[in-house]
């Protein structure tokens, strides 16, 4: 995504106050909203994570989200869906999503003032992780965790996850998204499993 692109600002409760280039919402801390998907594999029961790709400018080579992306200035929360086709390949509608609510995340650092109102969502797939047409100047990998492991990332105490490969991660590798987040998604995969 260019540092121009126009996104949508909005105040803490969703109201529109206008677009701003990216550049501009990451410099200056101004909240805007975020399309948020993660896929559950119903067969397999595990969650999918994607792992981003080394070109990313925030976050390059870390752990995140299976599908995510700003909304741009004239797109809707419902216009978000298309980052699961351009990432990873997966073609839903966005009728098809579980919706898991709105989550509020404030991350800063010296090059980096990110307010997000993530709007989360939860998508059905058994597919086989290798069958994903990835995005590779977004996506380096997709990485199954099984829903124990996945439940590890919000335990702050816990410094490294496995993967259903047998792979070890260091919990510096994931995005630093609060526990509250991991929590609120691991909860509502469980409401899907029930």
């Amino acid at each position: 995504m260019s540092e121009q692109e126009m996104i949508m600002t909005v105040d803490r409760a969703g109201n529109l106050l206008g677009p701003r280039p990216r550049s501009e919402v990451h410099a200056n801390g101004l909240w805007h909203e975020t399309f948020h998907c993660f896929v559950y594999d119903p067969k397999r029961d595990v969650v999918l994570l994607q792992q981003r790709s080394e070109q990313k400018k925030d976050f390059p080579g870390m752990l995140d989200i299976t599908a995510a992306g700003h909304l741009l200035a004239n797109e809707t929360v419902e216009d978000g869906v298309r980052e699961l086709e351009e990432e990873i390949g997966l073609t839903c509608t966005f009728d098809q999503l579980i919706p898991l609510g709105i989550q509020e995340e404030e991350f800063r650092d010296a090059s980096l003032w990110d307010c997000e109102r993530c709007h989360v969502f939860l998508a059905r797939s058994d597919q086989a992780i290798d069958a994903y047409v990835l995005q590779e100047t977004e996506v380096k990998r997709l990485i199954a965790f099984s829903i124990e492991q996945f439940e590890r990332i919000a335990d702050m105490s816990i410094e490294c996850i496995q993967d259903t490969t047998g792979e070890w991660f260091d919990r510096r590798q994931f995005v630093p998204h609060p526990s509250s987040y991991w929590r609120h998604v691991r909860q509502g995969i469980e409401q899907l499993r029930k």
